[in-house]
């Protein structure tokens, strides 16, 4: 029976690929699941030769590898998938990771990753990676990040970074989550004058790490909501929270802070700031030998240079807490008078030249209504004169026009009735010249009075441009005494709530104080 070469062929294919001995030179990967997500497992390529035979099949993206063994995804991995935008490989035993320019979202989370590599090729081209996960790997530095300026989420959880200079993310513009929590952070540095600006920052995380002081003065966060520094050995942080104007959520469980920092921060938040604050289990301040006021903390020393024993030196920061208080009452009275002097002075300054002002407007007023009054006369007055003007001309027109006719109708009389040499004495160039000479008269008297109207019209003109600019200059005084009230205000009102915080020192003040009276009558009585 002969065979048919195509069925032959395809015969002869499925052999060698069934054949042990080929089977291993070809590693063909392509979804399980059926689902909207490509999912693999097994996938083993621990070699350059194992990715050079490995194939995928029917790839499509999201793309989720589940199992196997991946020590260098490197970038000819990366090309056997082109079409992938979202990629996870977690816990594959990622060594060396490549990045491509393309990926929108990536997470290689429990791995060994020690380096991160970029593109090379096109180094000036901008990722489009949104979120970027991480964690739980053994990261010592961070992979150059400001290529990645459409990042959203970055999260390195649990590696091995032991400082971070925040000028890293100086481009990242659009992070809006960023956690550095469980690494061996010591040291957290900003550049000293230009400002790090993360405008749609909402969450950081330094939490469970060992920084000791964390400076926050470039700081310009103005969406972050959500800060955490919990577990690390933090004295205090320099710089100020108003650099986080809508703050929900500051916690600060776990170190070992300075109680006068604390004491500060409290009187911040009881202000009105409107975050909330996390606290201490009170045991843990027992065990610590520390102070517990809704966090453990150290009371620090007069000149702020370490710590003191709980019990010790206690009179000498009351009296330094005390001279404080003075300072802070004799700031708020100074301030009060010498603000509301010159706010005396400026408001009579101002209400002077408004008056000023006022009268020279009604001057101005009365000069404006009376050269609108002469140029109504005027008006009337050239009105008339138009009017005699046209009838003087009606006239004269119709005298000329009457004699024109009495001239023809008596020469065609004279010629047919008496000689040539007619003795006529009407002199009609004599009569010619003296109108001529009143329609002359008559026209030097119509353009004077043209001349005497533009005059006024001039004048009307730049009076009314007098009034609009003193009206303007009336208009900025009064905006200049309304801007003198604001600030008025204002003063009063940070003076207000200055009041609330010095109450509460001074309550502060009476409670320790009462505390140390106790605490010496006790020894007396012992």
């Amino acid at each position: 029976m002969a065979v048919h070469p195509a069925l032959s062929f395809s015969v002869i294919i499925l052999l060698l690929l069934s054949s042990p001995a080929l089977a291993g030179l070809f590693d063909e990967y392509s979804c399980y699941s059926r689902s909207d997500v490509c999912r693999l497992k097994g996938v083993v390529l621990e070699s350059d030769r194992d990715v050079e035979r490995a194939t995928f099949r029917d790839i499509h993206d999201p793309l989720v590898i589940e199992s196997g063994t991946i020590r260098v995804f490197s970038q000819e991995l990366l090309k056997k998938i082109p079409s992938v935008l979202d990629l996870t490989v977690d816990r594959l035993g990622i060594v060396q990771l490549y990045i491509r320019p393309g990926l929108l979202h990536l997470s290689a989370v429990g791995n060994a990753i020690e380096k991160v590599l970029l593109d090379t090729e096109e180094s000036v081209r901008p990722y489009s990676t949104l979120t970027l996960h991480l964690s739980y790997n053994k990261l010592t530095e961070l992979p150059p990040l400001e290529r990645f300026t459409r990042l959203m989420t970055l999260a390195v959880d649990n590696n091995q970074l032991s400082s971070i200079d925040m000028g890293a993310f100086a481009t990242l513009s659009n992070l809006r989550v960023l956690s550095l929590a469980h690494n061996r952070l010591l040291t957290v540095t900003s550049p000293a004058e230009t400002p790090i600006q993360l405008m749609k920052l909402r969450r950081l995380s330094f939490a469970d790490n060992q920084l000791a002081m964390l400076d926050i003065r470039t700081w310009e966060f103005d969406s972050l909501e959500d800060l955490n520094v919990t577990s690390n050995t933090l004295t205090r942080m320099e710089g100020s929270f108003t650099q986080f104007p809508v703050l929900k959520r500051l916690d600060l469980a776990g170190n070992r802070w300075y109680c006068e920092w604390l004491m500060l921060l409290y009187t911040y938040q009881e202000a009105g700031s409107g975050f909330k604050l996390d606290s201490d289990d009170p045991a843990r301040c027992r065990d610590v030998n520390m102070m517990t006021h809704h966090h453990c903390c150290n009371p620090a020393g007069a000149d702020g240079s370490g710590l003191i024993d709980v019990f010790g030196e206690k009179w000498d920061e009351l009296k330094r807490l005390a001279h404080l208080l003075d300072k802070i009452n004799n700031t708020i009275a100074t301030g009060s008078a010498s603000v509301n002097r010159v706010l005396h002075v400026q408001h009579e300054a101002l209400s002077s030249r408004v008056a000023k002002l006022k009268e020279t407007q009604e001057e101005q007023n009365v000069q404006l209504r009376e050269l609108e009054q002469g140029v109504e006369h005027q008006k009337d007055k050239l009105s008339s004169v138009e009017t005699d003007l046209k009838e003087q001309v009606d006239r004269l027109s119709q005298t000329v026009n009457a004699r024109w006719n009495n001239m023809e109708a008596g020469i065609d009389a004279h010629f047919n009735a008496t000689p040539l040499t007619s003795t006529n004495t009407t002199n009609w160039p004599a009569k010619a010249s003296e109108n001529e000479k009143n329609l002359s008269q008559l026209r030097q008297l119509l353009e004077t009075t043209i001349g005497q109207f533009n005059l006024y019209s001039t004048r009307s003109y730049e009076q009314e441009a007098s009034l609009k600019a003193q009206s303007k200059r009336i208009e900025t005084a009064q905006q200049e005494l309304d801007k003198v009230q604001r600030n008025g205000k204002q003063i009063q009102e940070q003076l207000e709530k200055l009041e609330p915080t010095a109450d509460l020192i001074l309550e502060f003040l009476t409670d320790v104080r009462k505390g140390c009276v106790e605490e010496n009558h006790e020894g007396e009585f012992n």
